[in-house]
């Protein structure tokens, strides 16, 4: 007769009272380590912070949109409809991103990203609602007509070409993470991750997309106008700030696994240099902002991302953001 087998047990305080089955123990995934540490902190913080954009009154814009010239319309448009489809972009991005952290067995990045997630969307309803209820503008091809092609950027030295990181190089980054995570390579898993991650949270939320935030508030302090754009700007910077430090502090723990993967950040920022080198196209849009003041920041946001990453700035990159003969406007032809 076979003998008969009972399932471990514990007293209750941790301590097994026989061998455990591995398969069993690998379907919990809180560990005391986990709950302490900064991701897991990321989420409760992201959690207790939740805000709701139906608290949001938008009459005060729809009224200060009826004031503003045709001109400055155009020029706020111009901004908020790039933002109203980055967003979107961006939400419909993150999949590949939670897969990767689920093949690499990272719970608590998981966990975060869920919060990531909804928080896009969030933005994303923001800039819907926004569009739809002040600007009067909100089926595709109405709000289509206003998005800058940052292809048409032209540098007239010839050193520097545009090219529109977040809706052609999310996608190709993304689908090569899919791939590499549904392959179960950990070391491609790991670098891949990374090439995303540099490319979505170091780049596009961390430098590129910072001194747009700036120059938005900054506008609607110079008009006097739009306090309900202000304050989603203010709301969706509190969230991205979570999002960045998430994505630089992970690839750390990469890069520190793997001193190697470091240059797969830098192959990003270079592959798009003129985006982040060029004048912010807001800024020409915009009249009676400081140039300077948003270049300056490009500086320190891409040098905070380096140090949250671990990894060394490109001082040549620095040099050309800050060149004030390097002057051709993201999102305009020359001249």
């Amino acid at each position: 007769m076979a003998e008969e087998t009972t399932p471990a047990r514990t007293d209750g305080s941790g301590n097994g009272s026989g061998s455990l089955d591995p398969d069993i123990v690998r379907r919990f995934h809180f560990t005391r380590e986990m709950v302490n540490g900064p991701v897991y902190r990321k989420y409760k913080f992201a959690i207790d912070r939740v805000w709701n954009v139906d608290d949001l009154d938008f009459a005060q814009d729809a009224a200060d949109w009826e004031r503003i010239t045709p001109e400055q319309r155009e020029g706020l448009l111009g901004v908020t409809v790039r933002f109203l489809a980055g967003e979107q972009a961006v939400t419909d991005e993150l999949v590949p991103m939670i897969a990767a952290s689920h093949a690499l067995g990272r719970f608590d990045w998981v966990t975060y990203l869920s919060t990531f997630l909804m928080e896009e969307a969030k933005h994303a309803e923001f800039f819907m609602r926004w569009h739809s209820e002040v600007a009067g503008v909100l089926e595709p091809e109405e709000v289509a007509r206003h998005f800058l092609v940052r292809g048409a950027t032209v540098d007239p030295s010839g050193r520097f070409e545009v090219r529109d990181v977040l809706h052609e190089a999310l996608p190709r980054y993304g689908k090569a993470l899919l791939e590499a995570s549904m392959a179960g390579d950990s070391d491609e898993i790991e670098r891949a991750f990374v090439r995303f991650s540099a490319a979505y949270n170091a780049f596009v939320e961390g430098v590129l997309t910072m001194p747009s935030y700036e120059i938005v508030i900054d506008t609607t302090k110079l008009w006097g106008a739009f306090p309900a754009l202000r304050e989603g700007f203010r709301l969706i910077l509190m969230d991205e700030g979570r999002h960045i430090t998430f994505g630089t502090g992970a690839c750390k723990v990469l890069i520190e696994g793997n001193p190697e993967l470091e240059s797969v950040v830098h192959e990003v920022f270079d592959a798009y240099r003129g985006n982040v080198v060029g004048l912010v196209e807001y800024q020409k849009a915009v009249p009676g902002l400081e140039v300077q003041k948003y270049q300056d920041q490009k500086v320190r946001h891409y040098r905070n991302r380096c140090r949250e990453m671990g990894i060394t700035p490109d001082q040549e990159l620095i040099d050309q953001i800050l060149d004030p003969e390097i002057d051709f406007v993201v999102g305009h032809q020359a001249g």
